[in-house]
């Protein structure tokens, strides 16, 4: 019989169950670390493919042994290298002929946002119209109900030119300057543009949870800086929300900042803010179109509860509220009002010592 009777509509005796199932709703999986990316190749297949290692890519997009190389350099594979040696591990690529243009870049990464990632690079890009096509992209994800945030990094070496390359935008990453990169061709190191930088510091963040700061961690796929700023220039660089690189015990990142001045200045608050939106659409959406009664929206409750307690447990909020209403009239218009306030952790940044002699 079927689980979803009215009993009022009863006519022939028997038993008659029916199962009301809405108590055991919860949030599914949100993933945090996912990468974009799309780059020029000498392997063209027009679709957007999901890796797990850089083999596997280099399988994919490397030309066979005696074909002719592209007339024009591509990117895909060495900006694929950088990403992998630091840390990353699902990358959705997706492949552009040589000499592609930023409309054709542009075009891949409305199909790339389509995906389940978090992350966006185009370290082939120049800085200018990395920030050109990305930006859009980051729009039109978040009108879709898709937090992602892009990696951009800038292809200038003076830090009052990378200063005047800085946007204002809560969802881009900024970084500087460039790296060494490993060149297959000769075997040895070669510079990389600042852009490229784009490509390791997505890798990094990659295996990071939300709430834990890039500030100060070291890129593990990156021994070598093509250039090393002074300490007045990397607080210049900070000033400007540049997520600076520094050569000190390894290549690591001075300070995780996006380039917002306000509220999402710091990374973690951004990501957490996203993990969080992510899950409560996971844990409402199977609620859409069932009963907006009290019993259900109590369900709802729940449902949203359970994640919000994982994200305090895993240490992402200090604390929050929930509440799941309905007004008689929110219920003839079919909605149900949830308000939630969440308290994110906030990394530390600087200890302040006093030190006291006698």
């Amino acid at each position: 019989m079927s689980e979803t009777i009215s009993f009022g509509g009863l006519v022939v005796p028997g038993t008659y169950v029916r199962v009301q199932s809405e108590g055991l709703i919860g949030a599914a999986a949100v993933s945090t670390g996912n990468i974009g990316i799309v780059g020029t190749s000498a392997v063209v297949d027009g679709d957007t493919s999901l890796f797990g290692d850089f083999a596997t890519a280099k399988a994919a997009f490397a030309l066979p042994p005696g074909a002719p190389a592209p007339a024009s350099p591509v990117n895909l594979l060495r900006s694929l290298e950088l990403a992998y040696r630091n840390g990353a591990r699902s990358v959705y690529a997706h492949a552009l002929a040589a000499g592609a243009n930023q409309t054709a870049f542009a075009d891949a990464f409305d199909e790339i946002v389509k995906e389940d990632v978090n992350i966006i690079i185009a370290p082939e890009l120049s800085t200018e119209v990395a920030l050109a096509v990305l930006g859009p992209a980051l729009e039109t994800a978040e009108n879709a109900g898709k937090d992602i945030i892009a990696v951009v990094g800038s292809d200038e070496d003076a830090p009052a030119d990378i200063v005047d390359q800085v946007p204002e935008d809560d969802r881009i990453v900024f970084t500087a300057p460039g790296v060494m990169g490993f060149d297959a061709g000769s075997g040895g190191a070669i510079p990389l543009s600042g852009t490229f930088s784009a490509a390791a510091v997505a890798g990094l963040l990659s295996t990071l949870a939300p709430h834990q700061s890039a500030t100060n961690k070291v890129l593990p796929g990156v021994v070598r800086l093509v250039n090393r700023f002074s300490y007045a220039e990397i607080t210049q660089l900070l000033n400007a929300r540049v997520a600076v690189l520094e050569q000190r015990g390894g290549v690591r990142v001075v300070r995780g900042l996006t380039t917002d001045p306000g509220a999402f200045k710091q990374i973690t608050t951004r990501r957490i803010t996203d993990f969080a939106k992510a899950g409560i659409r996971k844990a409402s959406d199977p609620f859409i179109g069932r009963l907006n009664n009290v019993r259900v929206r109590k369900a709802l409750h729940g449902a949203i509860d359970g994640f919000l307690t994982t994200m305090l447990q895993d240490e992402q909020l200090t604390g929050y509220n929930l509440e799941v209403t309905a007004t008689r009239q929110d219920e003839i218009a079919g909605r149900a009002q949830v308000t939630a306030v969440l308290r994110p952790t906030f990394s530390i940044d600087f200890v302040a010592v006093t030190m006291v002699l006698e």
